[in-house]
């Protein structure tokens, strides 16, 4: 069977009948150093795909001549999972760095390829590389999948990173009852193979990602119902994104992330589609400490995230990336410091016991909130205590503002009443017209106008006018609520209300404001209201 998997067959996706690996007895990896396996070998496989949604070869010359993309965008996804057990050989780094590919996917290879070779060569001398090249891996190459299905963890490198940046922890979350994915990055054509720091960059690479959970939820050993996300670097601004979009995911993890790194902010604020009142999930914030490599810290970002569980974790004596695989195998070659870190409480040693310390601590922090599993909740506590932690913070999420679907379930069941304090408790300092929509509920409203749930109705327009009390447009909706409930005088009064508010509302351009005066008069003219 071909190692690679152009498209999405259920060989590629879960249902291969290839080799195995059993860990029982075995030792565990010399990379992996003082973190313990879990239950499950470790299988690894690869699935090449186009995601035909979008191009990627330019489809016009400079003279405008078109011609089409016919295949699409080259996604490259590396899937580490746990695998039913066999005697098979076990891989060695230098297998996850000579990658080949299928036909098609010539390019993206080359790109991958020289980028796995870089984070060798570019590293170590030629006797520390032949060294780290033969070192045994815990994965077997297309084992067979173990039975069941398990959550999947999307694993997100830094700036052009290769894609197997952070190796360890993906066949470690792995053996643990993870499926694990690390995704190519690439830039947002095929004339920008490496990716930069723009928006459009951090959008392609996002979707990019969305794209290859698209394809492991084909799988049956994946369990997308429980999806994390983890990211480094800039990686961990697309972790953010991501499980901002996905309901499913219940977990992020930002490795140093680059969103609180001073004058930064801007990576995730600034990003496509960025809306922070949309994330539910909980964050795990884990970086190097305030200070350390020159480190400035700014939280301005994720403290956007006001509807996310967030655990904000800082290590002592770690570098930025000391929160990859590079932390163990720097260590393992004896790679030496620069003179500028001597001194400073970093070195070698402390970089790959601050990496297994990380990596356990994310391992119990997906156990503790996919899994719901007390104990890891307890490892938790106890690991966050270490003494390579500097500091530790913990801000809860405040309450979920309602939707107009949950505002007109709850007035349907009699607890109209909750619904205004439920939205101070949601805002927390913010202005009430931040957190109620006021188009979302006066669309609903209306929609209950014509479906003669009127009462209901008016709940959604009360709501509006109450949190957004300058408004002309909120008056005028409450008006035609209270006008179609038979309720004149508050009918009248709102349309005059509408008359003062409207020379005030900066928000309503001059066509609306004539026709919201228009309005108002005819109502008042038929209530006699004037």
């Amino acid at each position: 069977m071909n190692r690679s998997c152009r498209v999405v067959l259920s060989l590629c996706l879960g249902l291969l009948s290839g080799a195995a690996v059993s860990v029982k007895g075995a030792p565990s990896p010399e990379l992996w150093g003082t973190l313990a396996q879990g239950s499950q070998p470790v299988g690894f496989r690869q699935v090449f795909a186009f995601d035909k949604s979008r191009t990627w070869l330019p489809t016009r010359n400079v003279e405008g001549e078109f011609t089409p993309d016919v295949d699409g965008r080259p996604v490259q996804v590396n899937v580490w999972y746990p695998a039913a057990s066999t005697s098979a050989p076990r891989m060695k780094l230098g297998d996850y760095i000579e990658q080949t590919a299928p036909a098609g996917f010539d390019r993206i290879n080359a790109e991958m390829l020289r980028r796995n070779r870089d984070s060798i060569q570019g590293s170590f001398d030629e006797t520390a590389s032949a060294k780290l090249l033969a070192m045994p891996m815990d994965a077997v190459r297309d084992a067979a999948p173990a039975q069941g299905s398990y959550p999947l963890v999307i694993l997100i490198g830094g700036l052009g990173a290769d894609i197997n940046t952070n190796v360890v922890m993906a066949e470690f979350l792995a053996s643990h009852g993870y499926v694990v994915a690390s995704v190519s990055l690439l830039g947002r054509s095929g004339d920008q193979l490496a990716p930069s720091r723009s928006a459009a960059d951090i959008e392609a690479g996002t979707r990019d990602m969305e794209y290859a959970s698209s394809l492991l939820c084909a799988s049956k050993d994946v369990d997308c119902r429980r999806t994390a996300v983890i990211g480094h670097s800039i990686g961990a601004v697309q972790a953010v994104l991501l499980g901002q979009r996905n309901g499913n995911v219940i977990a992020v993890v930002g490795l140093d992330g680059t969103y609180a790194f001073k004058g930064n902010a801007s990576t995730l604020t600034g990003a496509e589609g960025f809306y922070p009142d949309q994330a539910r999930y909980a964050l795990l914030d884990l970086r190097r400490q305030q200070g350390m490599q020159s480190a400035d810290l700014d939280f301005s970002a994720i403290d956007q995230l006001q509807y996310v569980d967030r655990d904000s974790v800082q290590l002592k004596n770690m570098h930025h990336s000391d929160f990859t695989s590079f932390a163990v195998t720097g260590e393992a070659m004896h790679v030496p410091i620069k003179p500028v870190y001597k001194g400073t409480g970093w070195d070698r040693a402390t970089a790959r016991r601050g990496y297994e310390l990380a990596a356990n601590v994310v391992l119990s922090f997906l156990d503790m909130q996919i899994k719901q599993d007390a104990q890891a909740k307890r490892q938790f506590a106890a690991l966050t205590k270490d003494a390579q932690v500097a500091s530790t913070a913990r801000r809860p999420a405040l309450p979920f503002p309602p939707s107009p679907v949950d505002a007109i379930a709850w007035a349907k069941a009699g607890k109209a009443a909750e619904l205004k304090p439920r939205f101070e408790a949601s805002c927390g300092k913010r202005p009430l017209s931040e957190c109620v929509d006021q188009d979302a509920f006066n669309n609903s409203g209306y929609g209950l106008l014509k479906a003669k749930q009127t009462d209901t109705a008016l709940v959604l327009f009360e709501l509006v006018a109450w949190a957004h009390p300058k408004s002309a447009n909120a008056q005028d909706s409450l008006a035609d609520g209270y006008q179609a409930a038979g309720k004149k005088a508050q009918a009248i009064e709102a349309s005059k209300r509408v008359l003062v508010l409207v020379g005030e509302d900066a928000a309503i351009d001059e066509g609306t404001r004539a026709q919201l005066v228009a309005a108002a008069k005819q109502r008042l003219s038929s209530l006699g209201g004037e």
